[in-house]
């Protein structure tokens, strides 16, 4: 018995798709090692008002931001993870979790069979809420103020990063 015969919806390829594409996208936002993108990045996230972490853009004030920081910690040490060197907030590890939640999709399949289904659907339950409540509406704003500054490299990725974003919006609804 194969994954589609106990759960037609459930497309492996497309599922390892999208945690490709999240992994393209958390590594193009991630502190880059090449030169001319490492002075890129610092021009844009270090020295201008453009913040790649998202409660900079959605928390109202401080004590917001504190909840929502904490909120995020929580869906990472949920699943057994803990941010290093960076803020839990960080475009990078927003994404790079939804793409570790996508994988634990697709792991959950490769388990058990029986306990398969309540596994996977676990984790894409948390891929909605995360993507939701902190994901979308983050890196919406930063993608937005990307694509003003127009014509580098993360202006463009900005615009593709908001397109996929709008089609998991739609495959998560």
């Amino acid at each position: 018995m194969s994954i589609g015969q106990v759960l037609p919806e459930f497309d492996v390829e497309l599922i390892r798709q999208r945690g490709l594409k999240y992994k393209e996208l958390a590594s193009a936002f991630s502190y880059p090692k090449d030169e001319e993108l490492c002075l890129e990045y610092d021009r844009l996230f270090r020295s201008s008002e453009i913040w790649i972490y998202g409660t900079e853009h959605t928390a109202e004030n401080e004590f917001q931001r504190a909840k929502e920081l904490s909120d995020i910690s929580g869906f990472y040490l949920a699943f057994g993870l803990q941010v290093d060197k960076e803020r839990p907030d960080a475009l990078s590890c927003e994404l790079e979790f939804m793409r570790y939640l996508i994988y634990k999709e697709l792991y959950a399949f490769g388990i058990n069979l029986r306990q398969a289904e309540e596994k996977a659907r676990i984790c894409h339950d948390a891929q909605k809420k995360f993507f939701f409540t902190h994901l979308y509406p983050a890196a919406r704003k930063i993608a937005e103020a990307l694509i003003s500054q127009g014509g580098n490299f993360y202006s463009t990725i900005a615009k593709e990063m908001l397109e996929f974003l709008k089609s998991e919006k739609k495959f998560l609804s």
